[in-house]
């Protein structure tokens, strides 16, 4: 340590000029760093969809989602497969063990999808949907028009606008809700066409015959062929087909297949050939302020770590470029915009930082009445933030609540060691120049010269850096219980610990090189008479009238202890549970819709418009957009009953009395479930699907795998009558997954027999009339179309026509639905989930009077006596036991960590008893802080918890340095060295605490605004924390310290001299009017007289100094 403080001195312009490089590279970079709400909290995930719009829940569950699961069963790193099979949508979410990369998690499933066998053709192929961010949605643009139709609307969206948007750096998708694609669609009526003599397979086969390609494998153009070439003597000329078929009419000229001889019929003859849209998956509601008629919603979405900032200004960028070609077509980019969030939290933190700043510099200037000592107190200050921000952004760290609390926690830290090496080297500089003896100017540490102020500056630092080693590597052992915390609370506090832990490393680093050489270029020793700044005489005189309160007798000590332990007793149990993460004053809201299951999309929306148009009319509220339903590769696995209404609440609105108004118009709406939350909470709030328990939060969770619904039904009623009867465990209960109206077609074999039909002809030819069947593409100005054959829409209204759909015959005739199957409504799953590739039921339970280990045990022997049928099994799990265990997991490592502490102590103080001391007053320092916090909000919030650690830095650091001391006094033979310790450490623990109330009531005072919700409360806290860890380190500890043990000869430090002496007793502390003490040349002569004297004089009375001779002067250069 002194050879990086005198290697500092040495090369200090250097040095400065390195440090004010770093800052000016820091502030340059900074510009450009990564700025989001949350950290990316959600584990290694791979996502893979696959589209089959018209299939049933059970059709998708058996066709595409079951033959994938076993594809995929196994990979390597996987740690669960999840799968949700809803109306015409397979999802299936694979999560990996914490620590695999994703693009090797994904190259991983993209090699089973690829390699394995092909899924039933009866939809898109499967796609693995892009790594998406925690908080994937960067921005909402909604499109409109009244002069473009929506079809033209969506193509111009899906062929221009979306890929230029895809193209944006940090954009991984983007979704359009609403999207009506333009098709080709021969729409027939069975009975025209048996009028006409033509059967659907002949329609099927004409339109798909029409195209270049088709994707049905019994038609010719399923197999396209190449045009090829010809070679002249002189060239080679391509030969291409141009395809005469781009329009309606077009295709309605195309004649009729027959099996001999050609048609006269053409396909406009026998159904009606137009452009329209397949059926949709969701929708989008627009309700903008004039009224632009129908739109939709495109949502752009980033990549993990993407910064929104730099996304939002990049599409902006891109809609302008666009802009030129959207004649007649209406831009919204407000609707959701996250940047308008973050713009104003950026803003709010940089005013609240300058302020805080400022004020610190101004108590620095004022407190040592130089603008020197302000200059080095800012650098030391404001460059360790700088460089640690730095740091974390060369990781491709984001900047978000938690990355920016760990270091606004830090200021405890950064701030302290700055006014600790300020005040050491001022007093430093201003020792008279004592020891010298000879008279040899600069070398004998008079501090007139250069060399003398190095060494008088090495000296001071080490003498406060010793104390304040041992402190970090406490606070560092501090934080490790933090990253045993699960789950996604624990993906958040990670971010905010390693910013916690580079800040104050970087602080040290500081401290220990650019501080002192910064020092030595500004600093002078003061004039005569002005040594003790008045500020400090004014602190150590007040310092002295309290201190002899407590001197004097320790009743008035153990009186604020007890004031203190009561204080905290009587608060903590008065913290409301808001939970953990405050609600963001984000003005972009999101509600929350879910209908009653099966409800329509023509009846979401007419739902949706209204409360739209009732949200809008609401004070304050400027844009309101709806999605509903899914979109294609979009983020919501929901089916058309569900529904998110986005809000933006303007500037001068207030936000709180806003939601309220918008809550009284969300309850005008009963028959409909629905939430207000943030886009932030919103993505926390499905958080849970990441975690390890099956069971979710339940206490008590049996969870029942098996294939049959009926079979799981009628185990899992035996299996909850069987939990509900074990003691201490009470109202067991079944989910039974949703259920929703569905018409079930069963086809009668006999039946069909008679004419001449097999199930699976009757099942085709349904198909086809209800859903519509793709028949081939065609190409137009670099565009691609599908061809589709459906029926007019009057033939399939209702259960009636779905009952009277006439199928063709082999005979040439036809026959109704209800002749050859039982066609009838009967309720079926909304959706399928699957765990471990395995349908499932649970069976939940309450626990009273008992531990929920002891349960689950309980539980798993009744279960294993239940005989279950082939291929069925359960397993018993329970949340509260698995919270239960990890939060034993950490009170146990925190218990090491306090052993560690309770060592690291002693290794610093070379006392048991006084290690002791210190462990146990750290508790009482935290009071203050919670006394703070409670006035503030009475909530327990993760600013509120972060804080706490700044305290807990405040009273370890101020501890130790008090301590120590106290110990370097008595070996020195100081009487009441534990007082003398406290009043020397007076003015710079004082200084600390009054510059980091000052440097944090900037974010109190601003209220609660966009970028303060973590730091407000965490600022509550220090400033009481503060007052309370000065007040036990000045008062308590002095006042209980005692006598320390006496010296040993060989004691060894953490951190020690270059020559390896401990150099305990030769500095002393930081405060300006310090007890004087040997000078720092004849520091290891008197330290070894006094150990000797020790020794030799074991009847000298407790308290009597030793006598000791004037120690030799030092050689030259010996400092």
């Amino acid at each position: 340590m002194r050879w990086l403080i005198t290697s500092c001195l040495r090369l200090a312009a250097a040095v400065v000029v390195a440090a004010l490089v770093v800052m000016g590279l820091g502030i340059g970079s900074l510009r450009n760093a990564a700025v989001n709400t949350l950290p990316e909290f959600l584990p290694t995930q791979v996502e893979i969809q696959t589209e089959a719009i018209g299939l049933s829940t059970n059709e998708v569950e058996q066709l595409i989602t079951v033959p994938m699961e076993d594809e995929l069963n196994g990979i390597a790193f996987l740690d669960h497969l999840r799968s949700r099979s809803l109306p015409g949508l397979s999802d299936i979410e694979l999560t990996f063990k914490p620590g695999t990369d994703i693009y090797q998690a994904r190259q991983l499933v993209q090699e089973r999808v690829t390699q394995g066998p092909a899924v039933v053709n009866v939809g898109t192929p499967p796609v693995m949907v892009q790594p998406l961010s925690a908080e994937s949605r960067a921005l909402m643009v909604g499109i409109s028009s009244t002069s473009v139709n929506p079809i033209n609307l969506s193509t111009l969206a899906r062929w221009r606008i979306r890929p230029r948007l895809l193209a944006v750096p940090g954009v991984a998708n983007v979704t359009i809700w609403g999207q009506r694609d333009q098709q080709l669609q021969v729409l027939v009526d069975p009975a025209q066409m048996h009028a006409k003599g033509v059967t659907l397979t002949q329609v099927i086969n004409t339109a798909g015959d029409a195209m270049w390609t088709s994707p049905l494998s019994f038609v010719e153009a399923s197999s396209p062929g190449a045009d090829g070439f010809i070679d002249t003597p002189n060239q080679r000329l391509s030969v291409q087909h141009l395809l005469p078929i781009s329009t309606p009419q077009d295709l309605a000229r195309v004649p009729v297949e027959v099996d001999t001889g050609a048609s006269k019929l053409k396909l406009g003859d026998v159904a009606q050939v137009v452009e329209d849209h397949p059926a949709l998956r969701g929708d989008a509601v627009l309700t903008s302020q004039a009224g632009d008629g129908t739109g939709f919603l495109m949502v752009v979405q980033k990549f993990p770590g993407a910064d929104s900032l730099a996304v939002d200004r990049g599409v902006r960028q891109a809609m302008a470029e666009l802009a030129p070609g959207l004649s007649g077509v209406k831009v919204d980019m407000n609707v959701y915009r996250p940047a308008n969030y973050l713009d104003a939290a950026l803003a709010n933190l940089g005013w609240a930082s300058l302020a805080g700043l400022v004020l610190l510099v101004v108590w620095l200037g004022v407190a040592w009445r130089s603008w020197r000592v302000a200059l080095v107190g800012l650098v030391a200050v404001a460059l360790p933030m700088i460089t640690a921000a730095w740091v974390l952004e060369l990781r491709g760290a984001t900047f978000d609540w938690f990355t920016l609390a760990g270091l606004a926690v830090a200021l405890a830290v950064v701030v302290d060691d700055a006014v600790s090496a300020v005040a050491a080297v001022q007093r430093g500089l201003d020792r008279p120049p004592g020891g010298s003896g000879d008279g040899t100017g600069d070398a004998a540490g008079d501090g007139s010269g250069r060399e003398g102020r190095a060494a008088a500056l090495t000296e001071a630092l080490l003498g406060v850096r010793r104390p304040l080693g041992w402190a970090l590597a406490v606070l560092l052992l501090a934080g490790v219980p933090l990253l045993l915390v699960p789950g996604s609370n624990g993906a958040l506090t990670r971010p905010m610990l390693f910013s916690y832990a580079l800040t104050m490393v970087a602080a040290t680093a500081v401290a220990l090189t650019v501080t002192p050489a910064l020092a030595l270029l500004l600093l002078r020793r003061s004039p005569e008479g002005r040594t003790v700044p008045p500020v400090a005489r004014g602190i150590e005189a007040g310092y002295d009238r309290l201190a002899a309160v407590f001197a004097r007798r320790r009743a008035p000590a153990l009186v604020l202890a007890g004031v203190l332990t009561l204080a905290a007793l009587a608060i903590v149990p008065q913290f409301g549970d808001g939970g953990l993460i405050p609600t963001p004053q984000d003005r972009n809201l999101v509600v929350q819709w879910s209908a009653a299951p099966g409800t329509s999309l023509p009846a979401m929306r007419q739902t949706t418009e209204a409360a739209g148009s009732d949200l809008r009319a609401v004070p304050g509220v400027t844009n309101v957009a709806s999605d509903i339903g899914q979109s294609l590769l979009g983020d919501q696995i929901v089916n058309v009953d569900s529904a998110q209404t986005w809000l933006t609440v303007s500037g001068g609105a207030d936000l709180a009395r806003t939601k309220t108004a918008i809550d009284k118009v969300l309850a005008r709406y009963p028959a409909l479930h629905s939430r207000l939350l943030t886009y932030a909470q919103s993505a926390l709030a499905q958080a849970p699907r990441s975690d390890t328990d099956p069971g979710g939060s339940a206490p008590l969770t049996v969870r029942l795998y098996g294939t049959d619904w009926a079979t799981l039904t009628a185990r899992a009623d035996q299996l909850r009558s069987l939990v509900d009867g074990i003691g201490g465990v009470s109202g067991a209960t079944v989910h039974q997954p949703t259920q929703e109206p569905s018409i079930l077609i069963d086809t009668d074999v006999d039946k069909a027999a008679q004419y001449g039909l097999k199930p699976g002809d009757v099942r085709r030819a349904t198909a086809v009339l209800i859903s519509g069947i793709p028949v081939g593409s065609y190409y137009q100005q670099q565009q691609i179309f599908d061809v589709a054959v459906w029926s007019v829409p009057a033939v399939r209204d209702n259960l009636g026509d779905i009952q009277n759909l006439l199928l063709d015959t082999p005979n040439g005739g036809q026959v109704p639905l209800k002749d050859v199957a039982t066609v009838s409504i009967a309720p079926a799953p909304t959706e399928v989930d699957h765990e471990q590739a395995s349908r499932y039921l649970d069976i939940t339970a309450q626990l009273h009077g008992i531990d929920a280990n002891t349960a689950v045990s309980r539980v798993q022997a009744a279960v294993r006596g239940v005989a279950l049928p082939l291929g069925y099994h359960a397993e018993v799990s329970s949340g509260l036991a698995q919270q239960q265990d990890a939060s034993l997991q950490i009170i146990l490592v925190a218990i090491g960590c306090a052993l560690g502490t309770l060592l690291l102590f002693q290794a610093a103080l070379k006392s048991w008893s006084r290690a002791g001391l210190l462990l146990l007053t750290l508790p009482l320092s935290l009071a203050g802080g919670a006394l703070t916090a409670f006035a503030a909000g009475r909530e327990l919030s993760a600013g509120t918890l972060i804080g706490f650690l700044g305290v807990l830095a405040l009273a370890v650091r101020g501890g130790l340095r008090v301590l120590r001391r106290t110990r370097e006094l008595e070996l020195g033979g100081t009487t009441a060295a534990a007082g003398a310790a406290a009043r020397e450490a007076s003015f710079p623990l004082v200084a600390s605490a009054v510059g980091l109330i000052l440097l944090v009531v900037p974010f109190t005072v601003r209220g609660d605004v966009a970028g303060l919700e973590l730091v407000r409360p965490l600022s509550f806290v220090l400033i009481g924390g503060a007052v309370t860890a000065t007040a036990v380190t000045l008062f308590l500890l002095p006042a209980f310290a005692g006598r320390g043990p006496g010296p040993s000869e060989d004691e060894a430090d953490l951190f020690p001299d270059d020559g390896g002496e401990p150099a305990d007793a030769g500095v002393e502390e930081n405060g300006p009017s310090a007890t004087a003490v040997a000078p720092p040349g004849a520091r290891g002569t008197a330290d070894m007289r006094l150990r000797r004297g020790a020794r030799k004089s074991p009847g000298r009375r407790l308290g009597e100094e030793p006598q000791m001779s004037e120690p030799p002067a030092p050689k030259r250069g010996a400092a």
